[in-house]
């Protein structure tokens, strides 16, 4: 069976630092993702993004290479999102830093990932505007894509 995946980029104009810091810490991942992160953002510790009274999404990080590189996987979540790795790299450019995001699940139907192709560009986006303005979109606020999202 392949393995289903999706690969985004995105260049935002801010410091590398903050950007890494805002995907892996729960302050940071608060401002664009999650109504409510908790955890301790290092190697073998599990972060715990919470979604309003939705749903939790658990995370043990596996790797952290600062400014550079961070790898995640779910090892709590609803069915699509159980044993998915996240994986998002940093290249500093001229005036931007691009953020790559590598999102895979073996177990995941092609069908999902339609919806996760689409979403990440929503919260990479608003991970975007985060770190420019200030001010992101995480959920509830997101940018909703269908009915009951």
């Amino acid at each position: 069976m392949e393995m289903a995946r999706v690969s985004h980029r995105v260049g935002i104009a801010g410091e590398i630092g903050e950007i890494y810091r805002a995907m892996h810490e729960p302050a940071g991942l608060d401002g664009w993702w999650s109504t409510r992160s908790e955890g301790t953002p290092e190697i073998g510790r599990v972060l715990d993004l919470h979604f309003s009274d939705v749903v939790t999404l658990s995370f043990r990080i596996e790797a952290l290479e600062e400014n550079t590189r961070i790898r995640l996987h779910c090892v709590s979540g609803p069915g699509p999102w159980r044993d998915c790795r996240l994986e998002f790299s940093f290249e500093q450019d001229a005036g931007q830093v691009w953020v790559r995001l590598e999102h895979e699940n073996a177990a995941a139907s092609e069908e999902d990932f339609l919806y996760f192709s689409t979403k990440w560009t929503c919260y990479l986006l608003s991970l975007r505007d985060f770190i420019e303005t200030g001010r992101g979109r995480p959920y509830p606020n997101d940018v909703k894509i269908h009915l009951g999202d």
